[in-house]
């Protein structure tokens, strides 16, 4: 089943995310909408952004906070890293079946 991933988010704080690679964009620049058949990889809250270099050297991540336990997503260089807000609460499992 497909869903809808958003590549640039505002992260806010107390807010439980999801994260997967899109498999599919929709409409063109800058109304292109992101979808993935991939099952979603619960992350946790957001913690912080970071971002290095410039223009094809530059990159960045988002660091996320699961009950203690830090996970890092590093933006891939072709721009099919997605996330998305989650609903998943601290007694499902890891990974979230859409």
């Amino acid at each position: 089943m497909e869903k809808e991933v958003f590549r640039i988010c505002n992260f806010e704080k107390n807010v439980n995310y999801a994260f997967a690679l899109k498999t599919r964009t929709e409409g063109s620049w800058p109304n292109q909408r992101y979808y993935t058949t991939h099952v979603l990889q619960y992350v946790g809250k957001h913690v912080n952004s970071a971002r290095w270099g410039y223009r094809d050297n530059g990159g960045g991540s988002e660091t996320f906070d699961n009950n203690g336990v830090k996970t890092e997503i590093v933006y891939d260089y072709e721009g099919n890293t997605c996330f998305t807000v989650s609903c998943k609460t601290e007694t499902e499992p890891e990974n979230i079946k859409t």
